[in-house]
């Protein structure tokens, strides 16, 4: 996404008319983020394939209540870490992990909300105009590559899970983020390591991350059909 610039007339009403009612839906499905903490929440998901990878996408409405909304354009950084693992369904050993992380910063003299998105891959920067907007880029999970996808055998059914963390406490874990992120290209489907073992203190044994707000998340059953025959 490239810079957002200001439109004018009737582009300029619809755009700020969208990016509301956007903020008003969210805000009125965004409840306690902790939740049942015995019952990670069933959201929804798309999976597709693309090249030799499985993507995902969905939105994390719950992430944000009015009180971390109206954080936003206060000055300070807000930072959303982003944890997925894919594990074989009724099973607790993941098959590929991933992680991103989410940081914006409103500039008071400019008007404008600057974002650090990054992932193993890189960092972009983006910077738009409006609070709805960066809080889309914030929430929304748009074609994240969750798996190789021939770690994922043909009919098997597997589920995605994700713990996705606003401002963590820990600063133990923004320094594993930092490594994790550092090592670069595309490593962090299949690399060991703390995060990758994490699943089960999360997942299993229900040890819930120190942050602001916590969402803990589990995808619905998906698998990879069988290609179809060519008449």
């Amino acid at each position: 996404m490239t810079d957002a610039r200001p439109l004018r007339g009737s582009h300029r009403r619809a755009a700020r008319w969208r990016a509301a009612a956007f903020v008003v839906s969210l805000l009125v499905l965004a409840g306690p983020a902790r939740g049942d903490p015995e019952k990670p929440e069933l959201l929804r998901m798309r999976f597709f394939e693309r090249g030799t990878q499985l993507l995902a996408s969905t939105s994390l409405t719950k992430l944000f209540d009015s009180a971390s909304y109206d954080q936003l354009d206060s000055g300070f950084p807000s930072t959303v870490v982003i944890r997925t693992w894919v594990y074989p369904k009724g099973e607790a050993e993941p098959i590929s992990f991933q992680l991103i992380q989410r940081r914006v910063v409103y500039n008071l003299w400019d008007e404008i909300y600057t974002l650090e998105l990054s992932d193993p891959s890189g960092t972009r920067t983006v910077k738009v105009k409006y609070k709805a907007e960066a809080l889309k880029l914030l929430s929304s999970i748009d074609g994240l590559p969750v798996a190789r996808l021939d770690k994922l055998p043909l009919l098997r059914h597997h589920v995605l899970a994700m713990v996705v963390e606003l401002n963590p406490v820990s600063q133990e874990t923004l320094a594993e983020v930092r490594r994790w992120l550092s090592n670069g290209s595309g490593g962090g489907l299949d690399r060991g390591g703390a995060f990758f073992g994490s699943f089960v203190s999360v997942f299993v044994n229900l040890k819930v991350p120190e942050a602001d707000r916590v969402l803990r998340i589990r995808s619905q059953p998906f698998y990879r059909p069988e290609p179809k025959r060519q008449p």
